[in-house]
């Protein structure tokens, strides 16, 4: 895969990461222009996690047979079309049907293209190429939001939005030229995919699901836990741009691991040193030196896991992987709205303190799936 391509790729999924993101930095700038609740306008991350869990395999199913480019071209129209809406709408309910209109494409974006990561690059190197595409979910965490918040604060939060459009309408125009206009996949052009293992191929995917939801059942929350401790939200702020910066490394470092060891040696390794962080997170967390260097091991092995998972689960597929990968990013964003739901639960019943032991068992129960994987 060309360079280009592959930033063209990145860049791709950057600006579907940033919309999925950006909502909860320009939050009080949308509840409080509609004049609603916060707690009403948080819905809208809610809304799109759980359309694209529900419409991803669904979607990707009905348009396996059609010719990946244009239906990846017709599904960015679509995307800039909802999000559209979002930058017009001056009702809730109406930006409400542009990100289920936004996140439905989204699910549909993002599978195709690392389905064609796959495809175009050298068998070789395709946890690394995989490791690199899934880059631009971590820049839309570390760079996307804080830029589309500030340009929220100065010019308001619908110029968030048409930000989005405009740099959507440059990767579509991107893809367009960057895509060839037939596109074979390494099993004798078989657009069609059949699942030969699907027991293993649900151990990846309840991997995902477990480490996003123990993951976010202590990472929503980490701001009140601070703050309880002392912090300020400036060093809050620090904590959570290191996070960032670990996501970008651990999920370029993953790629290459996974190309290297393998998936289940690496997700073992990867998923131990991730469980350990999570026990050292409640110790460090008095000494904001040692809560930083916890929290940046923490984020490198959590997101390293992404692409040994991704090749992991392609290995079970025969033909397009499309379909297997939709499921895998169900399972994600179900993980990431199931450990808000249990967070909350804990906290508004129990105690912040209590959420990372329970992040732990989550984790363990990664680590045990991981380790009956056989191939």
């Amino acid at each position: 895969m060309s360079k280009f391509k592959l930033f063209t790729f990145i860049l791709s999924v950057f600006v579907v990461g940033m919309v999925e993101l950006v909502v909860a930095g320009i939050l009080t700038l949308i509840s409080d222009d509609l004049h609603i609740s916060r707690a009403l306008a948080g819905q809208l991350v809610t809304i799109y996690a759980f359309t694209v869990a529900i419409s991803g395999p669904i979607l990707v199913k009905l348009t396996e047979r059609y010719n990946p480019k244009w239906v990846l071209l017709v599904s960015m129209i679509i995307f800039i079309i909802g999000n559209i809406i979002n930058a017009v709408g001056n009702d809730f309910w109406i930006i409400v049907i542009g990100r289920i209109i936004a996140s439905a494409a989204s699910s549909i974006i993002v599978v195709k293209l690392l389905a064609l990561t796959v495809i175009l690059s050298d068998p070789r190197e395709r946890g690394k190429m995989l490791g690199l595409v899934y880059i631009g979910f971590s820049g839309a965490n570390v760079f996307g939001v804080p830029i589309g918040t500030k340009l929220g604060e100065m010019l308001g939060w619908r110029a968030t939005f048409w930000m989005i459009v405009l740099v959507s309408v440059i990767a579509t125009i991107l893809l367009m030229f960057q895509l060839p206009n037939t596109i074979k996949t390494s099993e004798d052009e078989d657009k069609s995919s059949k699942l030969l293992y699907p027991k293993e191929a649900a151990k990846y995917i309840g991997i995902t699901f477990f480490i996003l939801a123990s993951n976010y059942i202590v990472f929503t929350y980490i701001s009140p836990m601070m703050l309880n401790e002392g912090y300020t939200l400036e060093q809050v702020s620090i904590l959570l741009f290191v996070c960032g910066i670990g996501s970008i490394a651990g999920t370029s470092f993953g790629g290459r691991m996974a190309d290297k060891m393998g998936s289940r040696k690496w997700l073992l390794i990867a998923l131990t040193m991730y469980t350990l962080s999570i026990f050292l997170f409640k110790l460090s967390l008095p000494v904001f030196a040692l809560l930083l260097i916890v929290m940046l091991i923490w984020n490198i092995f959590e997101w390293s896991t992404n692409p040994a998972i991704q090749i992991g689960i392609i290995k079970q597929v025969k033909g397009d992987s499309s379909s297997i990968m939709a499921w895998n990013m169900s399972a994600l964003n179900a993980g990431i709205g199931f450990g808000a739901l249990i967070g909350g639960i804990i906290i508004n019943n129990f105690d912040v303190a209590i959420t990372p032991y329970v992040s732990i068992c989550l984790a363990v129960i990664c680590i045990v799936l991981a380790y009956t994987i056989k191939r």
